[in-house]
């Protein structure tokens, strides 16, 4: 699948482009994005765009696998993150019968993921160690807290759910402090396009609203404009 679409996406905010796909796509109304809020780490950040990877956590109750079990799975996860090859992103559900007890996602798990290629994280779990996290690196969680509880991995590489949105490994995502969303595969080629419609579309709209002798009749006008999709 083509890359371009990550440096298209670049500095675009999500919910452009959840407006661009919905241009394309009209069904996808309240589809394909997250529905929960999200906390992001820091806001200021911009969006981070790539393909999924996927991992589930339990933080609130103890891992019932032995150690020598635990590490031959956190390392057949980190060859799971070198191997990816492509721009990813990190989508990890915490599956404990209270999501964020426990954050793993902190100065040490934001920098290896970094370290491996990986663009962003999001999780429904907890984040934490906000003014320590690597320069430039956005975590998107649904809690903060100061502890890790009893976070561990118990999968990887599955279909996972994260602020009610399913995703799938090697989904295309776009995220920023909004949220999330899933870029269907057959909109990819023509999300650019449908984006620059949409700038434009809002673009001319607002020139109106922030323009001088703005009255009521300049706003019906410019409004059926701005419905023509």
């Amino acid at each position: 699948m083509s890359l371009h679409i990550i440096e298209a996406l670049r500095g675009i905010d999500t919910p452009t482009v959840c407006n661009a796909m919905i241009v394309m796509d009209p069904t996808l109304r309240g589809k394909n994005y997250t529905l929960d809020t999200v906390i992001a780490a820091n806001p200021g950040l911009p969006p981070f765009t790539g393909y999924a990877l996927t991992a589930k956590i339990i933080s609130s109750q103890p891992c019932t696998d032995g150690h020598e079990v635990m590490m031959e799975r956190r390392f057949a996860y980190y060859k799971y993150l070198a191997a990816a090859g492509r721009p990813t992103v990190m989508v990890m559900e915490d599956c404990g019968s209270r999501p964020g007890v426990g954050s793993i996602w902190g100065e040490i798990n934001a920098s290896l993921h970094k370290a491996m290629g990986v663009a962003g994280v999001v999780t429904n779990g907890a984040i934490r160690d906000l003014d320590t996290l690597p320069e430039g690196y956005q975590l998107l969680g649904g809690n903060v807290t100061p502890g890790s509880g009893f976070a561990h991995l118990i999968d990887f590489d599955t279909p996972v759910s994260v602020f009610g949105l399913p995703v799938r490994p090697g989904d295309l995502i776009h995220a920023d402090q909004h949220g999330c969303v899933v870029i269907r595969a057959d909109l990819i080629e023509k999300l650019p396009a449908a984006i620059a419609r949409v700038q434009q579309r809002e673009s001319t709209l607002l020139k109106v609203l922030n323009g001088p002798d703005f009255d009521y009749d300049k706003l019906v006008d410019a409004w059926h404009q701005f419905e023509i999709k």
